[in-house]
Order: C-alpha cells, then structure tokens, then sequence
C-alpha cells in the first residue's frame, strides 16, 4: 500500500476533468498526486509520517496557471514607485518629488502602474514639463500599467536614444514615449541577471499567496533566461515557468530546434512572442472605428503586413507555436490573415495563441475557431476598465464596450480559452470575479468555465495538460485550499483568498486556522 506523504481531506475538490467532477481527498507522494477519491480511500495511504491537512469542507483546485503574466518585471517593479494607488496627477507629482529628495540627484526616479482613467480631475498623460518640475535634478521615467507608455523628463530623454521614426515617438518631445519608443528606455533601465533572480524570488511569493503555482512569462530576453536558469539551476525556482521569447530570437529558436517544451518541469520554452499591437488606455491598440472623440485616431500595427506574414509562417513551417498580441479588431483581423495564409487550420496541433483578443468581430471569432487559435485572455481587464462608465467606455463608447472580451461566445464557438492576468492586477480570483460577473451577457461564463480557463486552460495552451491544470493521479501535485466557494458565492469571488498553496507536494504558503497534523 501506497503511504502519502502529504494528504488533503475533508474538502470538496474540484478536479477540472470533467464538469461537475469532485473529490473529498487527495494523497500526494513526491511532487505528485498518487490517490483521488474519498475520505476511507485516502485514509489507507495515511502513515504516522504523512502530513496531514483537514480542509474542513473547503474548495480544493488545481494550483492556478497564469497564462500571460510578465512575471520577472513584477517582482522586479516591487522596489519602484508603486503609483496605482495614486487618485490624481498631483498625488503622482508629489509621489515622485517625495522619492527624489529620497534617493538624492542624479538618481532615477522609476515608477509604475499609474492610469489616469482613474484619476480625479485631469486625466492626461503625464508631461516632460510636469515631471521637470517634480524632479528637476533626476532622470524620471513612470510606465503606464498597461506597459504600452511611459512619461519621462528631460534628464530621461537625454540618456536614451531614439531613431527619428520609431513607432511610438511622435510624442516624444511632450515626455510620451509608446510602443517600440518606449521599449528603448525599458532597454536603459533593466536590471541585470542578479536584479531579475531578486524580482522573481518576490514574485513568487507573492503568486504562492495567491495559488499561483505555474506562470507563462509573457515576454523574456536573454537576461531574463540567464535569470530563470540560475536559480532553476540552484534549486531555488519554485514556480513553474513556461518562457515567451520575443519574435526577435525566431531564427535562434529555429536554428537550435529549441522548441515547445524544451525544458523540464520547472522551466520550459513556450512559444514564441509577437506584438502587433499596443493597448486601449495608449490608444495605441489598432481598431477599425477610431476612438471616440477622435476617430482619425485609428491605434498603431507594429508590422507591415508581408512582414508579419513571412515571419508567422517561418514560425509554422518550423513547428513553432506562436503567442501573438493582438487587441484591436484591425489586429485581430491581421493576424487571423496572416495565419490563414500560413494554412493554421491543417496544424492545429501547433495551438498558436492570441493574446488578449480583446475586441474580435462575430465574423473574426468563427475564422479562429476554424485555425484552431487559443484565446489568451485576461478577465481582470474587464473590472479594471471595462465596467459602466470605465476606461474602455471612455475610449470606445459603451456599444463596443459590450462586445468585447466575450468569453461566453469565444467557448460557444469552441475557441479553448486560456485566462492570465498580464500582472494588471496579478491574481486569479480577481479575474475569475469578472469573468463570472461581467457586466453583458456575451461575456459571463460560469465558476466551473472560468476557474478552468485559469488552471487547464492555461496547461492547454502550453501543451502541458497532461501534467498540470487538474486533479489526478500522476499529475504534477499543484494545488490550493480556498477560504471561500466560487460555486456557491459566484458574486463574492474578488474577496476570497487562498487558504493553501501546495506546490511539487510541498506546503508553501498557508494562512488561518486549517488544522493539519
């Protein structure tokens, strides 16, 4: 007989296998499951060393997987300037003029996750002139939350060089930088290898408290691999982490004949990253109609269209699954073309992604259920801006408001779908909450539909269903004990919490009073 040694009984698990399948217990031996079933099932493996865990009645699920998560940036951003908080410009201009005279002149100042659709008052971007005076002796550079913009002053401008024409530097000399503009400072201000092996450490603390167990880096470079790979090599990645190389290591993915999978349980490469567009709060994503108010306004594509094609089909000859950002229906519609051209439909087996597809028409979501495309999608986008009266609204009107992010049509046309957070913000129930509380009809799903978009889901779309995203006996032992029942409480899911994170058969995160022995 089978002795566990770890044991969860007394919950109502939900296993993700089939709708409406549960268990009242789970024995773990090693990092994996070896037993589902009943109380007396588990019971018979239970030896006086067998840690045992009484979920008293909880929710047990698969360990959550974040399936667009740029995960190393997070933790990194937990030393900078927190501005998400902030309730206006001024609350960002003294925030910012506080941390100057903190750090001293000369040093930047570097902050994150300000969004002015929340703002009081004025809700512009911020300008080269406002952060001059802010902080007149130190370079200042503040990303936008959604990473498409930044706002910087003039000491930031003179240590980053920008090519005249890059996409996203029409604005450059107001202190906006967007899109590829953008990207050039990112490459001034990144960390080196020791700085990002500290980020992830924190992030992944952080994703223990909150039943992350397995992330899908939305975009890594060389530095962040080296990162990644020193501390999987010293044993001290404790999250499972499929990397998305950017579309400029294509050829070195092809050459080496790195692909998907290639890794091993902690640390794989998935597929391979392309951004076609920018975001809605930048105006940047790429529509058809133009934004309200400003319909010549119309987004950015980030490719020409033989361009993308040659690459995407590059990629599809060579048996790369592909993870392409697209928002905007114009870049919805170009990708789903470029895919067509590369004969997706007969290599659905490549399981290429969009990510976001935020603003697909009737007629594009029909066209990537035929290619076979994974929607990767984020559904914490919808509480954050796409309530009555929110940011989406704002820029696009409250009749396109209402056709986007439409979860319940995507699974009605059989498209897989596959939730992350984009880290805005990081945390599964929180997107769960809106997926199953959104606010139009084509967008709600059920509890079972959303929490498995955010665990098999995301295994799906890394080719890893066989080892993770649900509960049974041989799969990677991912889970996590709920304070709360999605099922029964659907309209109280962005306040429960997670109780229990077990990953590889290990407690690493535990709160409360659940009795284990």
């Amino acid at each position: 007989m089978i002795k566990f040694d770890l044991a969860i009984t007394n919950a109502r698990i939900h296993t993700m296998r089939a709708p409406g399948e549960m268990a009242a217990a789970v024995g773990i031996v090693g990092g994996r499951i070896a037993r589902v079933g009943s109380d007396v099932e588990i019971q018979e493996g239970i030896a006086s060393s067998t840690r045992v865990i009484d979920a008293g009645g909880r929710v047990g699920l698969p360990g959550f997987i974040d399936a667009h998560a740029h995960f190393a940036i997070m933790g990194v951003r937990e030393t900078q300037l927190n501005l998400r908080g902030a309730a206006s410009k001024a609350d960002v201009l003294r925030a910012v003029a506080a941390r100057a005279a903190a750090i001293g002149a000369g040093e930047w100042v570097i902050g994150t996750d300000w969004d002015e659709s929340k703002w009081e008052g004025e809700r512009s971007y911020l300008t080269r002139e406002e952060l001059d005076r802010a902080a007149p002796k130190n370079p200042v550079a503040l990303r936008r939350i959604d990473g498409h913009l930044w706002s910087v002053n003039s000491a930031a401008l003179e240590r980053v060089s920008i090519e005249p024409g890059t996409i996203g530097s029409e604005e450059a000399e107001t202190g906006v930088l967007k899109e590829h503009a953008g990207d050039e400072l990112a490459k001034v201000l990144q960390p080196d290898v020791d700085g990002y092996v500290a980020g992830i450490r924190a992030a992944t603390a952080r994703a223990h408290s909150l039943g992350v167990t397995s992330v899908h880096d939305a975009y890594v470079d060389g530095t962040r691999i080296k990162a990644y790979r020193k501390l999987s090599a010293s044993g001290g990645l404790d999250v499972r982490v499929t990397m998305l190389p950017g579309v400029e290591y294509l050829d070195d993915v092809i050459d080496l004949g790195l692909g998907q999978g290639f890794g091993d349980e902690r640390l794989r490469l998935g597929p391979v990253k392309i951004l076609t567009d920018g975001s809605i709060g930048s105006m940047t994503a790429a529509v058809t109609d133009g934004y309200r108010g400003a319909p010549e306004r119309i987004g950015t594509l980030t490719w020409e269209p033989e361009e993308l094609a040659a690459a995407v089909t590059k990629a599809h000859e060579s048996d790369v699954q592909l993870a392409i950002h697209a928002i905007g229906d114009r870049a919805i519609g170009l990708v789903l073309d470029v895919l067509e051209r590369a004969d997706a439909a007969v290599r659905k087996e490549l399981r290429h992604r969009i990510e976001h597809f935020e603003m697909p028409t009737p007629e594009q979501i029909v066209r990537a259920a035929r290619l076979g495309v994974v929607a990767s999608m984020q559904p914490n986008f919808v509480g954050e801006w796409g309530l009555p009266g929110g940011m989406y609204e704002d820029r696009l009107g409250r009749d396109r408001t209402a056709e986007m992010n439409p979860f319940a049509r995507l699974l009605a046309a059989g498209i897989p779908l596959a939730f992350g957070s984009d880290c805005m913000p990081f945390g599964p129930l929180y997107g769960v909450h809106w997926a199953v509380n959104a606010p139009f009809p084509g967008q709600r799903i059920t509890p079972e539909k959303a929490l498995r978009a955010y665990t098999r889901g995301g295994a799906y779309a890394a080719h890893e269903e066989d080892e993770k995203g649900t509960i049974a006996p041989g799969m990677l032992a991912d889970l996590v004990i709920l304070d709360g029942d999605p099922f029964r409480e659907p309209d109280g899911i962005k306040d429960m919490g997670v109780m229990v994170t077990i990953f590889n058969g290990k407690v690493v995160h535990q709160r409360g009073n659940l009795s284990a022995s």
